[in-house]
């Protein structure tokens, strides 16, 4: 089944509107989450990215994601993102999305909101079972797709394939990362009726030229 689509100006309108739907800017979770990435996770030199662009700066987000302070924020503050939208199951693709999927399903819990939560490996398991997906999802519910980073979209898309290949009746509408590098993600992800938010961009941050 394919994802059901979103209605174009909508999806533009929210997109336009990140910080008002996930943290305002002037939240202290916002402003101290950035402190964490600009310690932690922000780097520059010549990096090749996961999309095959080479890059001078990189966003090595586990150093955030997988920091106790880090994880407790991010966990908190998409569990109420999918609260809003009454969104039950969330996941990602390995590796990046893992530690995130995880950071969620602990708030959840600890925030009287359960929330089924999963991640999709880059290829099945050879042995036991020979999994695709590890974690819980209702085939037919709706599903927010996470992840670390956003750059071309196209591990979000591996996503969408793998949980439709074992779920095929779940449908994505959303996708949220921490930080959107802001270099097409946005809408390669918006023409499959899929909107991406997130709850850093690029641009929040001092990038060198």
């Amino acid at each position: 089944m394919e994802s059901k689509p979103v209605t174009i100006g909508v999806a533009q309108s929210r997109t336009q509107k990140t910080y008002d739907e996930i943290l305002r800017r002037d939240d202290p979770r916002w402003v101290r989450l950035r402190e964490i990435i600009l310690e932690k996770s922000l780097q520059t030199g010549n990096f090749i990215l996961s999309s095959g662009r080479t890059s001078k700066f990189l966003f090595q987000l586990r150093q955030t994601t997988m920091l106790p302070e880090g994880a407790a924020l991010i966990g908190e503050i998409v569990v109420e993102y999918m609260q809003r939208f009454g969104l039950r199951c969330v996941g990602g693709m390995e590796l990046g999305a893992v530690p995130i999927v995880s950071a969620i399903s602990v708030a959840s819990h600890n925030m009287k909101y359960p929330v089924d939560s999963f991640f999709v490996r880059k290829k099945a398991k050879e042995h036991g079972a020979r999994e695709l997906i590890d974690g819980h999802v209702t085939d037919g519910e709706e599903v927010l797709l996470v992840d670390d980073v956003a750059t071309s979209g196209k591990s979000m898309f591996g996503t969408v394939a793998g949980v439709h290949q074992q779920y095929p009746n779940c449908f994505v509408r959303r996708a949220l990362v921490i930080v959107d590098r802001q270099e097409g993600a946005t809408e390669a992800l918006l023409d499959k009726g899929i909107q991406l938010v997130s709850l850093f961009k690029k641009s929040d941050f001092p990038i060198p030229a």
